[in-house]
């Protein structure tokens, strides 16, 4: 009985199968991002159509694999990632591989890359002797909008103060996050080095952030200058 409705059926879904047969391929664009000086490939980078918000990400190798379903003849491909230069190219263009240079920080008189800031923040710091005042008295400005009593107890004592800020300390991880520990007492937060502004942008774990001027930045030395004009710059240096 079924195979006298066969035909029929056969038939039938033949427009079908027709129209799918002739459908053109999804459009793709693929390749590997790396860095233009070692050729090392680039992961967590972001590829995404020029104009357009979202994107993928290399994975490990530095491979991506971008949809461009609907994206015009002249679609423009944006190749981005921190630490970098981010390059703009024509899909019609796109090679096998895009190649990335890696950006430079002028720090003093010293002329450093992206890389090598994170190699060396990545280390615990403390407060340098001749900066705990001057953290001493931002805390007390702080402190006074909050609870003044308090900020004047502290400004009666400040070498008490001086006391808690010599035990404070920095530590800056490869994974994007910085904890502050006092004592038993800790956060956690994020860093991240702006590329717009060359600053040390800190976020902390209510969200809030603080950007960071990095004036001096070598195995012993750490000199952060705050945003705010006419306030002196920090000092930090390794802990033990």
């Amino acid at each position: 009985m079924l195979l006298r409705f066969l035909p029929v059926l056969l038939l039938a879904l033949l427009p079908a199968l027709v129209a799918q047969a002739q459908q053109p391929p999804a459009v793709v664009a693929t390749g590997r991002v790396v860095a233009k000086a070692t050729g090392a490939p680039l992961s967590q980078t972001t590829v995404r159509l020029d104009g357009q918000p979202g994107g993928v990400s290399t994975d490990e190798a530095g491979r991506f694999r971008l949809p461009l379903a609907g994206a015009p003849a002249d679609a423009r491909l944006v190749v981005s990632r921190l630490g970098y230069q981010s390059q703009t190219l024509p899909v019609a263009q796109l090679g096998t591989e895009v190649q990335l240079e890696e950006m430079s920080y002028q720090i003093g008189e010293v002329l450093v890359t992206y890389e090598r800031i994170r190699k060396l923040l990545l280390r615990k710091w403390r407060i340098d002797e001749a900066s705990l005042d001057v953290i001493g008295q931002r805390i007390i400005a702080s402190t006074q909008k909050r609870d003044s009593a308090k900020a004047a107890r502290m400004a009666r004592d400040p070498e008490a103060l001086r006391k808690v800020l010599r035990l404070a300390r920095y530590i800056f991880h490869d994974d994007g996050s910085v904890k502050a520990r006092v004592l038993l007492f800790g956060s956690t937060g994020t860093w991240q080095l702006d590329e717009q502004s060359r600053k040390l942008r800190i976020t902390n774990a209510k969200g809030q952030e603080a950007l960071r001027d990095v004036v001096e930045l070598t195995e012993q030395r750490l000199v952060l200058q705050p945003e705010a004009a006419g306030q002196p710059a920090v000092v930090y240096v390794p802990a033990d």
